[in-house]
């Protein structure tokens, strides 16, 4: 009973110093954070040169669409270019990537000469590039047209090194999964991160869409060329990794509101807890990875990080407690209030979103069942496979295929130069 005792008091005292960080403090912050409003990020005096790249892993003809939102930009094209990399997809994404290159001449395309996961890919194009700034962007993703001059805006005004776009559900109606994820970005992109965002010291942008300067990117390089744990090469968490990287050498990280991009959630059970999955995976790895470089880290950052890595491993063991007890319901009862809240506070906010992108909040509801279950079975899931190199893409299979050519990449292009040459 002792021990019982003990798992529930640590289990109160994590949420609570979780809670009022996220929901109160952080809300607090944001509110008196004048980065975050419009008025504050202004023109540069001149734009910079922006290089987007997006690693492609067996995305089929989605890419197409990714394109299309790249070639609607609201940007400076002579500053523009984007390169693709096809991973050695083992479906039919590298013809579509050459598609996108025959229809907009002034992307490029470069298949890697075997599989090596989203940040080697990122890392070689970058060592080859010669912009200002990189903008990594998911393969399925569909972005706003006004997403680099926003970010760009931000990092010149703030002095960030890293600035992140907001990622919200693009088929938010098509499934009650994805109704439920639709919610779920949100309240995640409005609230997870503002402590973070305040102190210029968030620890994970998405690869979605995040703009980096380059010079950061390649102060880090060596610290991301081997990525391993346990022995094994680490291909899942690499924005998460990537981000911490920055943190530690003292680059300044920050989340723009007001750039934001759409993706597909996954629509069935399989799709959705294999992400899970992956992100529990990333988020124990990350956290025992940073052990040797908690002192880098901001302070009050700090605090919130360890409760939060801490939480994810107690959660599941105060669950099985509550479980054993019968006392199940309880934990159910206390996250439908929470969800509830939430699922509210996206109703009044949601018509600021594209239509495809909004659902009714009360799907979130079904959180409060789902988000315990996901918790008790995908953590030790995932503490037991932390040592998987697979990418766990939609598409989900390793890929086998490689070029016959020496260098790590070939380059492809289609038509005409582009305006401002990507690749030396």
């Amino acid at each position: 009973m002792i021990a019982i005792t003990t798992v529930e008091w640590l289990f109160g005292l994590l949420v609570l110093i979780v809670f009022t960080n996220r929901y109160v403090f952080g809300s607090l912050l944001r509110l008196l954070d004048k980065r975050v409003m419009p008025d504050f990020n202004r023109d540069p005096e001149e734009w910079p040169s922006v290089a987007i790249v997006v690693p492609v892993y067996c995305e089929g003809p989605s890419v197409l669409d990714t394109a299309a939102s790249f070639a609607a930009l609201d940007y400076p094209r002579d500053k523009l270019s984007v390169v693709f990399i096809d991973d050695c997809s083992t479906d039919d994404t590298y013809e579509h990537l050459q598609e996108a290159c025959r229809r907009y001449p002034w992307m490029q395309l470069r298949q890697n000469e075997r599989n090596m996961g989203k940040r080697l890919g990122i890392k070689n194009t970058v060592l080859e590039l010669d912009t200002d700034l990189v903008l990594s962007v998911d393969s399925d993703v569909i972005v706003d047209d006004n997403v680099v001059r926003e970010l760009t805006r931000h990092m010149y005004a703030t002095g960030a090194d890293a600035v992140g776009g907001c990622v919200f559900v693009s088929n938010a109606d098509e499934t009650w999964l994805t109704r439920m994820q639709a919610v779920k970005y949100w309240v995640g992109y409005q609230f997870l991160k503002n402590v973070e965002n305040a102190y210029s010291h968030v620890m994970c942008l998405s690869g979605c869409l995040t703009l980096y300067k380059r010079q950061a990117l390649l102060a880090v390089d060596k610290d991301i060329e081997n990525r391993t744990f346990l022995g094994d090469e680490v291909k899942y968490g690499e924005d998460r990794f990537l981000t911490r990287k920055l943190v530690e050498r003292g680059f300044g990280t920050r989340l723009c509101f007001s750039a934001r991009c759409f993706t597909k959630a996954p629509t069935d059970m399989a799709g959705y807890l294999n992400q899970q999955l992956r992100w529990r995976r990333s988020n124990m790895v990350d956290l025992i990875s940073a052990i040797p470089h908690l002192n880098r880290f901001n302070v009050m950052v700090l605090v919130h990080y360890l409760a939060m890595g801490t939480l994810l491993f107690f959660y599941p063991l105060f669950l099985l407690v509550k479980f054993l007890e019968l006392q199940f319901v309880m934990p159910m009862i206390w996250h439908a209030l929470l969800v509830t809240v939430f699922a509210v506070c996206y109703e009044f906010s949601k018509r600021s979103l594209p239509e495809s992108a909004q659902t009714s909040g009360l799907w979130f509801i079904v959180m409060a069942a789902v988000f315990p279950v996901v918790y008790l079975t995908m953590t030790p899931l995932g503490m037991f496979t932390l040592g998987t190199t697979s990418w766990e893409t939609r598409s989900g299979k390793q890929a086998k295929k490689t070029v016959d050519e020496p260098a790590n990449a070939k380059s492809v292009s289609s038509g005409p130069a582009p305006s401002r040459e990507v690749l030396a």
